[in-house]
């Protein structure tokens, strides 16, 4: 059995925050490890000798600067290197939201995050559709709708089997008693609940939810070439495509969030970079919905 194979949990977790510092501060102090996890400064610094013995390559110790500073051959063994990770945690300080796992930044660079208005939900609603998610159970929902036929609070059983976010805002996905047909709820509009019952339908028979399609996305044909070759380094297309697949039921959702749906601008197509090459068939899938 390999030295890391025996390594436990936390000791990980230091491990896997020294590699943080390494790659994206350039170096970590033993104060810092000790700082952060509650440990002792002998703890950190046994955390330290330790990776050393795991990547003697990643790592050399600067006195000047009295700490250990990465160097060009690093590699991670714990650290994914996905930008997104990092950068979420920077959108976590600047926001100052909660999150699940406290912030490893030592010194985070100058950042800004466009506010944008949050939909309210009720924990205690929430709480309970879970609850009825979880238990494979029907509730009944005290609901504002906001249809163009039918603008009114009342009272309606669902049995919910999934939560959804469209990119912007969270629903829950359920069988509607009233409507016999599954339909997307938002949260924020779930006023109160009053009680659970015995489910009408489950996750097996949402033909929406349960197939996938593969939509297509490449350059707008109308961009210059220099243009088109920038859209396909931005999303990291293969062949000027890229597939992503999406369930039946959130197809509308990605078109809007992408602005697919948008006509061209006359004279400015990078104002939409972005088109379904597959989109009569897309256009029918959402149709089926």
């Amino acid at each position: 059995m390999t030295t890391a194979s025996k390594i436990r949990w936390g000791t990980e977790r230091r491990l896997e925050f020294i590699e943080f510092r390494l790659y994206w501060e350039g170096g970590v102090r033993r104060g810092e490890i000790s700082e952060k996890f509650g440990v002792s400064i002998p703890q950190a610094s046994a955390d330290l000798g330790l990776y050393q013995q795991l990547a003697p390559d990643n790592l050399t110790y600067d006195a000047s600067e009295k700490r250990y500073v990465s160097t060009d051959t690093f590699a991670p063994l714990y650290l994914s290197l996905e930008p997104e990770i990092y950068l979420s945690q920077v959108r976590d300080h600047v926001k100052e939201r909660p999150s699940l796992t406290d912030h490893w930044l030592g010194t985070a660079p100058s950042a800004a995050v466009m506010p944008l208005p949050v939909r309210q939900v009720d924990p205690s609603v929430l709480r309970q559709l879970v609850t009825a998610i979880r238990k494979k159970q029907s509730i009944e929902v005290f609901y504002h709708s906001m249809s163009e036929v039918k603008q009114e609070y009342s009272w309606r059983w669902l049995s919910p089997h999934s939560l959804v976010n469209d990119g912007a805002r969270w629903h829950i996905r359920a069988f509607c008693h009233r409507n016999q047909a599954f339909r997307d709820f938002l949260l924020s509009r779930c006023n109160s609940t009053r009680g659970f019952g015995e489910s009408q339908s489950d996750i097996a028979n949402d033909t929406s939810w349960n197939e996938i399609f593969d939509v297509v996305i490449c350059p707008n044909p109308k961009l210059t070439d220099s243009q088109r070759r920038g859209v396909i380094e931005d999303y990291g297309m293969t062949d000027g495509k890229l597939v992503l697949s999406v369930r039946r039921a959130l197809l509308f959702y990605f078109e809007k969030n992408l602005r697919l749906d948008t006509a061209d601008i006359d004279g400015n197509p990078a104002a939409t970079p972005l088109k379904i090459a597959n989109y009569q068939e897309f256009k029918l899938a959402i149709a089926k919905n």
